[in-house]
């Protein structure tokens, strides 16, 4: 289930897995519940203001006036709701336990109740969201100003002190935050703004605002008053989004209308998010009236629902690679990058999108999302050039396909896990694609590839692992994965020439100097062959006959105040 991440704590017998969602960001969840049992979700950014900007129009998402999303600042002016009262339901895989913001609370600006500083955005570059803005006013300092008249659930205000000391709270308990921000320190200022300061210069703050695994928002008087309990949690109201959780079972969270919230009226009557394990339910409850969106459905369901009228597959814009051939370096198999390389050079990435995936995904050339203006395409199809790295590596073909110089097969077996069914499929056609070339695959379906991949015993993992993080940042997928030593680094990757890059990259305010190292570092991972992807997945839900402009966003933000119900 991909990587587990190290800043989280698990909740008792619970695995996490951190892998990207649809758009290719980093984020992390629970594992897969059994029917019945709760799982949650444990937290996990480069420029100046402007850094990383894309020099190309980001992908657009649809927006329609049966179900829009638009800015937050754009909510309270909207057009009224067909059905301004209706009760928006959802059904997700992935169960929320309880509202604690360090176990679960991210969950919440998914679903309408919880709200950050910054919002991501396709192009890597954040909207305000809560903050006014945030700019840097040094290589170390940034000034960051709140929206006014902004209120917790509970009536409390959220003001520059309240939000002072939350963050200070983050900085020193959320351990993805010290992970990017060690040491950093936040007072308010004269004008009642505040001022964030930070060890080493952070070209990243932004993003880190915008992620989700990083300054969610709340009361933290509130909390600290609650603690833990679940039923506390619910009754001290302690966030700031458009809906009020009321109750949250085995079962079900159950949402009404927040009356006070800040941004004007919300545009539905309430929300339920239903957690149904099997996707196959999911989609049935769809069919059936009984939920409007079901959540992460299969790509081969899609077809089977053409032509239905009660569900349709709905989708988004494609964003950065999904599913990552992750490799371990360290077998013998994999230790030469001519070997590597070769492998990626004889997969037939359109084949995958077009035909395997049905077309719900797009062909993969790049380490990034192509319309990044620092994307580079570092993959293709070449059997020829594979042939050739391959003899250039030694190894010789024979009626038996493919031998190392040591007289070996070239063969090794694939990672896949039930949670993504779709790295089940792709790894069945990987199979056959290097089958025809005289490489030999097995593929073991394993419960939890972190734990795999944590060991040794093991060669390609079918994985979800992103190359941004949530907020768009692609700092720290680099540093965890990519770095010698990374906390995520199961691939046993050791080079100084791209640890160096990295490092610069970190600290790199210039955008100039940023994008330079990023196709610096981009062209190291593919000359090293060090991993590759199979495709653009496009954001997928399936939408009942209540919603059916419903369009999946960027970072699935799949409630939010302008959320509508209606034709």
């Amino acid at each position: 289930m991909g990587a587990r991440p190290t800043s989280p704590v698990a909740l008792p017998g619970e695995a996490l897995t951190t892998h990207e969602d649809e758009q290719g960001c980093l984020r992390t969840r629970p594992a897969q519940r059994k029917p019945g049992a709760t799982h949650g979700r444990v937290p996990h950014p480069l420029s100046r203001r402007t850094l990383f900007r894309a020099g190309l129009a980001a992908a657009a998402v649809s927006v329609t006036a049966g179900c829009a999303f638009q800015k937050p600042e754009e909510a309270a002016s909207s057009a009224a709701s067909p059905d301004a009262q209706a009760v928006l339901k959802l059904a997700t895989g992935f169960a929320i336990q309880n509202l604690v913001p360090l176990k679960t609370g991210f969950w919440g600006n998914e679903f309408g109740y919880a709200e950050l500083l910054l919002r991501p955005q396709p192009d890597g570059n954040p909207t305000n969201w809560l903050l006014k803005d945030a700019v840097n006013e040094s290589d170390r300092t940034w000034r960051l100003s709140l929206k006014e008249g902004i209120t917790f659930q509970n009536g409390n205000p959220l003001g520059a002190e309240q939000l002072a000391a939350l963050m200070t709270w983050h900085l020193a308990n959320n351990k993805t935050v010290t992970e990017q921000l060690p040491g950093a320190t936040v007072v308010v200022d004269q004008d009642k703004s505040l001022l964030l300061t930070t060890q080493a210069p952070t070209p990243g703050l932004r993003n880190i605002l915008a992620d989700e695994a990083c300054f969610t928002v709340f009361d933290l008087t509130s909390y600290e008053g609650a603690g833990d309990d679940p039923q506390k949690l619910i009754d001290a109201k302690i966030y700031t989004g458009p809906y009020v959780p009321v109750s949250l079972s085995d079962e079900k969270l159950v949402m009404t209308v927040n009356p006070t919230y800040w941004n004007g009226t919300p545009g539905l009557g309430g929300v339920e998010v239903l957690f149904v394990s099997d996707a196959g339910a999911r989609i049935k409850a769809v069919q059936n009236g009984e939920v409007d969106i079901a959540l992460y459905p299969p790509t081969q369901q899609a077809k089977s629902l053409e032509g239905d009228t009660r569900a349709k597959f709905s989708l988004g814009e494609p964003g950065g690679p999904s599913f990552c051939l992750t490799m371990n370096v360290a077998k013998p198999v994999l230790a030469e990058a001519k070997v590597r390389r070769a492998l990626l050079r004889l997969i037939d990435y359109k084949a995958l999108a077009t035909d395997v995936m049905q077309g719900f995904y797009e062909p993969v050339s790049s380490f990034y999302d192509p319309k990044l203006p620092y994307a580079i395409d570092i993959w293709k199809t070449d059997v020829a050039e594979a042939e050739q790295l391959l003899g250039e590596a030694g190894a010789t073909k024979s009626d038996n396909g493919w031998l190392l110089s040591s007289g070996e097969p070239i063969a090794f077996e694939l990672l896949t896990y039930p949670q993504q069914p779709d790295s089940d499929t792709l790894a069945l056609a990987l199979q056959a694609q290097f089958k025809e070339h005289g490489i030999r695959v097995t593929i073991r379906q394993v419960s939890d590839t972190t734990a795999e991949m944590e060991g040794s015993n093991w060669d390609i993992g079918v994985v979800s692992n992103g190359t941004v993080s949530f907020g768009g940042n692609p700092i720290p997928p680099l540093q965890r994965y990519y770095r010698t030593g990374g906390n995520r680094n199961y691939s046993h990757i050791s080079d100084p020439e791209l640890d160096a890059l990295i490092d610069e990259l970190a600290v790199t305010l210039d955008e100039t100097a940023a994008k330079d190292l990023l196709v610096k570092i981009q062209q190291r991972i593919g000359d090293q062959g060090y991993n590759g992807f199979c495709g653009r997945r496009r954001p997928a839900v399936v939408v009942g006959q209540r919603v059916p402009n419903y369009t999946p966003q960027h970072a699935l933000i799949w409630v939010d105040a302008s959320t509508r119900v209606g034709a």
